[in-house]
């Protein structure tokens, strides 16, 4: 999964980015920042210490620093996310909206900055929907066929929800139609924010910060770290991170936060895979069915899949053993139509 950090200069999302990343804060050529973030999972490492295979993988989600334009700049188009910007974040599969919420004044509008992110975001996606539907009406008066009809009717809702500056992803049955897929709509994924603290707000209660500044927007996830102390907490051996956070005052992790947030988000989950060779998550859509699950460990499983082998991961860990799970009766056996758990621990049987 891609997620990508937006946010104007001095937003503190070079450092968020790094804190996350562990990575020293610089630019990648062409002005592009990309890295991933190993997906913290006590799971995987627990059966990692049962079965001491030769390699142990996390679920991972890669993260690209993108850059909007800084406010007040004067904007020749309607939108101040140009043409680069948009071909960088078509491939996301959510965005981070980074809000800077401390300055020496107290002038800053984390608010203020959200509705902005976020109003270039729509009139982005409105701008395009009003370009399609009018090269539509063109090819039509020319007598050409134009497009499908689900996909007009489509593409009208969608006007409907961006004039009216709503987000497509508020109605989720629109934003998941296929017809939308190409468009590859900003507003029609996840969008959430980290609002950016002073290391005086650390140790304030989240809801208490947040709301001082009108914070969360309906429907949107929120939470809020201080970027520059996660990234001197990164940069410390591990030993010592969990005690600098409890000095701090810092509850959790923001890596743990932005995970869980973005998982729940776009409706993910993670099954495990186990053995000598290798102990896995892997990451799939929550509803997926068992041969589309196999599908991510490779397609052949998918085309062949003949069943899936289930242990749940607590049950595995109470009994203590795959044979303890299938004497008392926890091992199971499913087919096609099984809908794969968070936590399953999957072998597939697959033909070819």
């Amino acid at each position: 999964m891609k997620v990508a950090l937006v946010g104007f200069p001095q937003s503190g999302k070079t450092a968020l980015f790094s804190a996350l990343t562990g990575a020293e804060p610089g630019r990648a050529k062409g002005g592009i920042t990309l890295g991933s973030v190993k997906v913290p999972d006590n799971r995987v490492d627990t059966l990692s210490g049962m079965y001491h295979p030769k390699k142990t993988t996390h679920a991972v989600i890669e993260l690209v620093e993108a850059h909007a334009a800084h406010k007040g700049e004067s904007r020749v188009n309607k939108s101040a996310l140009d043409a680069g910007f948009l071909n960088l974040v078509k491939p996301m599969d959510a965005f981070l909206l980074v809000v800077r919420a401390f300055d020496e004044e107290g002038l800053n509008d984390p608010r203020a900055d959200i509705d902005a992110l976020l109003s270039e975001m729509i009139v982005s996606d409105l701008m395009l929907v009003e370009t399609r539907l009018e090269r539509d009406g063109i090819e039509r008066k020319k007598g050409k066929q134009g497009m499908p009809g689900e996909e007009r009717d489509a593409l009208d809702r969608c006007f409907k929800l961006v004039d009216n500056n709503q987000r497509i992803y508020d109605d989720p049955e629109l934003a998941a139609r296929p017809e939308l897929r190409t468009y590859a709509f900003l507003t029609a994924r996840p969008i959430l924010a980290m609002v950016n603290l002073g290391e005086d707000e650390i140790a304030k209660p989240t809801a208490e910060v947040l709301a001082r500044f009108g914070l969360p927007v309906a429907g949107m996830p929120t939470f809020a770290c201080c970027a520059k102390s996660e990234g001197e907490i990164q940069a410390m051996p591990e030993e010592d991170r969990k005690e600098f956070r409890e000095l701090l005052g810092v509850r959790e992790p923001v890596l743990d936060i932005m995970v869980r947030e973005v998982y729940r988000a776009l409706g993910l989950v993670s099954f495990l895979t186990t053995g000598e060779d290798e102990c896995r998550a892997w990451t799939i859509r929550r509803g997926t069915r068992a041969p589309r699950a196999a599908g991510a460990v490779h397609a052949d499983i998918e085309k062949g899949f003949i069943r899936a082998e289930v242990i749940a991961y607590d049950d595995f860990i109470a009994l203590g053993s795959e044979a303890a799970a299938k004497k008392a009766g926890k091992y199971r056996l499913e087919g096609r139509d099984y809908v794969v758990q968070d936590g399953d621990i999957v072998h597939f049987r697959f033909s070819g």
